[in-house]
């Protein structure tokens, strides 16, 4: 099970996107709800709810709780098993107060549902933000056991990097892969064909996939990088099986030997990318351009074998991946939905709905506000650092 952990200001902007599969005519794209402790499903009745609750603690702006749980694609996952396991975790990760919604999503050839919190507990507490990713991660391997699931090595373990929240949210949505998950089907399945660099190289470009070798002037390769679609990444990027350190085993990489194979490989390369790829991130072009014969390759390049952890390690075009503020604009799509969707009564879906609510009553939670010192676990460190600051004379 790969679960995909998500902190966010907009708690709303989350529920439109799939409240939005709910009450879609797509069939391919219709969500269940599984389960909430909201009283209505009424965009009205849950803004006064969520007004109420984040009363509590207005200081928390990073409020909502987004993650999915996806299993394999072999996997039978009954609605019923699901909820199980979805509150399992829930309990696990410290959301055993909180308002929230359990959906599940048939978009994908692999069963998997989305989990929306608040951090806000109904006593006045917050949820803890810290190692939200190590703590899921973990929590993911327990559940496996215990519900009998197929296990996945954690991402420590793993010689293939998992795919990342932005790239499962486009998967989601368009059930396509990103071009890094290509490129780790590619240059997996080219490791299992091909004995050499020069059959590598070969079978790699014969599918769209550029090389670019960090060689010195010897001959000695320190490193490897993948372009594909306009897309660059470093072998680490993608995981450790793709790092030169492993590839030049696999391939029984002989410096003399493979010397004018590599060469000519950069050369191509070089000529198909002369102005280097996308960060990922801004969607501009990187800092470092790829070396074309007349420039240096940064010094973070030359030694990738020694810091894999450098800087600009995943790199992709602007058009690869969506963002998350495109993901909120797409999710208010919702509200634009006929009147008699949105206030559909969400008793006639074929859900599983449990529509038990669990809101304190308005004396309660004020009796809460007015002793709660909760605050945003961000909030703390920025003061903390802050402090440190003054103290420092800064």
């Amino acid at each position: 099970m790969i679960t995909k952990v998500s902190i966010g200001t907009s708690f709303m902007g989350a529920l439109n996107y799939n409240l939005k599969k709910l009450y879609s005519k797509d069939e391919s794209q219709k969500a269940e709800l599984l389960v909430t402790n909201f009283a209505s499903l009424k965009q009205q009745a849950i803004k006064n709810e969520l007004r109420l609750i984040q009363s509590i603690n207005p200081r928390l702006k990073r409020n909502t709780f987004h993650t999915s749980l996806n299993f394999g694609k072999d996997e039978s996952i009954s609605n019923e098993k699901m909820l199980t396991i979805a509150e399992d975790y829930m309990k696990k990760m410290g959301f055993d107060n909180n308002a929230y919604f359990i959906f599940r999503h048939h978009d994908t050839d692999h069963p998997h549902c989305h989990i929306l919190a608040l951090r806000n507990r109904f006593d006045g507490s917050v949820v803890s933000d810290s190692n939200n990713y190590q703590r899921s991660d973990k929590v993911a391997r327990e559940l496996e056991i215990k519900h009998g699931l197929e296990q996945v090595k954690s991402s420590l373990e793993s010689q293939v990097k998992a795919p990342n929240k932005d790239e499962i949210e486009m998967s989601l949505r368009t059930g396509k892969a990103s071009k890094r998950m290509m490129l780790q089907e590619l240059v997996g399945n080219a490791l299992k064909e091909t004995n050499s660099v020069s059959s590598f190289i070969k079978n790699l470009e014969n599918n769209g996939v550029n090389l670019l070798f960090n060689q010195a002037s010897t001959g000695r390769v320190s490193g490897i990088s993948y372009c594909y679609g306009g897309f660059i990444a470093k072998g680490q990027a993608l995981g450790n099986q793709f790092k030169w350190g492993q590839i030049s085993k696999s391939l029984h990489y002989e410096q003399t030997k493979d010397f004018q194979s590599i060469d000519e490989a950069n050369n191509r390369t070089r000529a198909a990318y002369p102005q280097g790829g996308n960060d990922y991130k801004t969607g501009k072009p990187t800092a470092d351009r790829m070396p074309d014969g007349t420039s240096k390759q940064s010094a973070a390049d030359q030694e990738e074998s020694k810091n894999p952890s450098g800087s600009n390690l995943f790199q992709s075009s602007n058009t690869d991946l969506e963002t998350e503020s495109q993901d909120r604009e797409a999710a208010f799509e919702y509200d634009r939905q006929p009147e008699n969707l949105q206030t559909a009564d969400h008793r006639d879906t074929n859900s599983i709905f449990h529509a038990h609510s669990a809101i304190a009553s308005l004396g309660e939670l004020l009796a809460a506000a007015s002793t709660t010192g909760n605050v945003d676990d961000d909030s703390k460190r920025k003061k903390k650092k802050k402090d440190k600051n003054i103290g420092l004379g800064r």
